[in-house]
């Protein structure tokens, strides 16, 4: 699925109601979200790089910490903060606790604390 279509997918998941929302969870997932939300993430385009934050949070896979914590420092503000909710939502992998490290140390200032305080949760 091309990118403006998995775009306007996660824009709808976002707006619908609770009923829609695990029919288009589920419809995200088969059209290919998971394989292109890395991808996405590198985009020019901050709309894109949004969308794939927001994959990344609705559709978890610890193999997306590569794409996914440079987002978390985004230059847009959006992509940011739903990098950082897809970021928490991820598994608690050694890789997560090692790259939720490095932003408790020198991430974003404003993360930093938000990142120890997940360091600490079990």
């Amino acid at each position: 699925m091309a990118d403006d279509d998995l775009i306007a997918l996660v824009d709808a998941l976002d707006a619908a109601d609770d009923r829609e929302r695990g029919r288009l969870g589920r419809q995200l997932d088969d059209d290919g979200a998971r394989e292109a939300a890395p991808r996405m993430a590198t985009a020019d385009d901050s709309r894109t790089r949004r969308a794939a934050a927001r994959i990344m949070h609705l559709l978890p896979d610890e193999s997306y910490l590569p794409a996914l914590v440079p987002l978390v420092g985004d230059p847009d503000e959006r992509v940011a903060d739903s990098a950082w909710r897809a970021l928490r939502g991820q598994l608690r992998t050694d890789e997560w606790r090692a790259a939720v490290t490095r932003i408790a140390a020198d991430g974003p200032p404003h993360r930093r604390d938000d990142a120890r305080r997940w360091l600490s949760e079990r």
